[in-house]
């Protein structure tokens, strides 16, 4: 989807059930939240990157969704002013709290459940809270692209992907925007080298495309590729850009310690 060039918009990385941070990264970008929740006064419309689920204790998880769907209705009412983007949290969710025929069931996959996709037992146990989950899965994008000129545009998507793929309407274009080859999988390969198209493609010019999906210690940039995936439920940071007309900012807030961090072993994007 093409984006209004005339509003400002903050990108915010891979929440993760960090609903603190998340508001706090709002207020500090001068947000107004009410006691109720409720977003009051918005300066600049709001992206989600994708991945808001998953990894927290379940009453963060719940208390994400919960924020979000209200103020995705509240927001919206008159224009749009909260978009999300999909995630692979949000579709493998999606995917096991509806029975998808076609996600195999296996020891590993149970496992892989419990530990990597823990909304899902919450929302089989809460039916309301699960409604609110599908509605806002419908509403995801797969990518956004805000283009103010010829010489400034921003292409958003969760994951980093092949620019032959970027914005592209075909079944396998859509997956490699959301998710991108596995780190578990691959645990000794470094990112440079297992997803090396990320900074082969990167070019030196203003049309950046930002991205989150990779869990890192701090925002990666090389040329115009962009990870703004700064680990906050790892105990890091939730980080966001800034787009004000023909500018890129970022800004980020540090974990407020208000659940238990998870763990993780950073793999360096644009190590070299």
């Amino acid at each position: 989807m093409i984006l209004p060039y005339r509003d400002d918009y903050i990108v915010i990385g891979d929440v993760h059930s960090c609903i603190d941070e998340l508001k706090q990264l709002l207020i500090q970008n001068g947000f107004i939240i009410s006691e109720e929740g409720f977003i009051l006064s918005s300066t600049k419309s709001i992206i989600l990157l994708g991945d808001f689920v998953d990894k927290g204790n379940h009453q963060k998880i719940a208390e994400t969704i919960e924020f979000i769907y209200k103020n995705y209705y509240h927001l919206n009412q008159k224009r749009q002013q909260l978009y999300l983007i999909l995630g692979n949290h949000e579709e493998v969710v999606y995917r096991y709290i509806t029975n998808d025929p076609t996600l195999k069931i296996t020891p590993k996959t149970i496992r892989e459940k419990h530990k990597y996709y823990n909304t899902v037992e919450l929302l089989e146990r809460d039916a309301l809270l699960k409604e609110k989950f599908l509605k806002l899965y419908s509403e995801c994008f797969i990518w956004l692209k805000y283009s103010y000129s010829d010489e400034f545009s921003v292409t958003m998507t969760h994951a980093p992907c092949e620019i032959e793929h970027l914005t592209s309407s075909s079944p396998e274009s859509q997956k490699k925007m959301v998710k991108s080859t596995s780190r578990s999988k691959n645990p000794t390969v470094p990112i440079d080298d297992l997803i090396p198209f990320v900074h082969q493609e990167a070019e030196d010019n203003r049309h950046y495309h930002i991205f989150g999906h990779l869990s890192q210690p701090n925002i990666r940039r090389y040329k115009n590729r962009v990870c703004i995936d700064t680990s906050a439920i790892y105990g890091g940071s939730l980080s966001c850009a800034i787009i004000k007309k023909n500018e890129l900012l970022f800004d980020s807030v540090l974990f407020q310690n208000r659940q238990k961090s998870s763990s993780q072993v950073y793999n360096i994007l644009f190590d070299f």
